[in-house]
């Protein structure tokens, strides 16, 4: 089931990579910005989280979580140099897709395929080389990424759901729901 604006967010417990218990529910009273991403080698997510992470300090100093999951494994998360300076936001390996499943996100050949027919797909593989990322055998190629944006009082603000590999959420609208409009 897809979830939409003015549902409630669904609570969920699992580990970070480093083994941290994460509720989601301990983050209420706060902003949360929720990504589900592809995989630890994802050219597309991981400039997504690039492009996020810079944002960083200045979305904590407002209050706000970021929480991002995956759909690698931790270990394979861990190795990463680039995913390990996503800290101190929790980032959580979910291979068997337990918490993907309970926001509702899909797996999708057509998508997938209409991915490459968007321009700019193949500037950004390109641009990701540098990023340096791990293979992860086990990934799936046809996950969706997916984001919500979650209130105080945990309801869902935003339920975007990918058209393709690349869509996520315009980062204007990420930047308004976080009051940082000007940056």
């Amino acid at each position: 089931m897809k979830l939409r604006k003015g549902m409630q967010a669904i609570d969920f417990t699992i580990n970070d990579i480093y083994g941290k218990e994460i509720k989601l529910f301990n983050f209420k009273g706060k902003k949360i910005i929720l990504g589900f991403f592809r995989n630890v080698s994802c050219p597309f997510c991981n400039l997504r989280v690039h492009e996020l992470k810079k944002l960083g300090d200045t979305i904590r100093e407002k209050n706000i979580q970021m929480i991002f999951l995956f759909e690698s494994k931790p270990q394979i998360l861990k190795a990463s140099i680039f995913h390990s300076e996503v800290s101190p936001d929790p980032l959580i390996g979910d291979p068997e897709k337990l918490i993907y499943n309970l926001y509702g996100v899909e797996n999708s050949f057509l998508k997938t395929t209409l991915t490459f027919f968007k321009a700019g797909t193949f500037s950004e593989v390109k641009e990701s080389k540098a990023l340096n990322l791990p293979v992860d055998k086990d990934a799936s190629i046809n996950l969706i990424p997916a984001d919500f944006l979650i209130d105080e009082n945990f309801n869902i603000v935003t339920a975007h759901y990918g058209s393709n590999l690349r869509d996520h959420i315009p980062m204007s609208e990420i930047k308004s729901f976080v009051g940082l409009q000007n940056i």
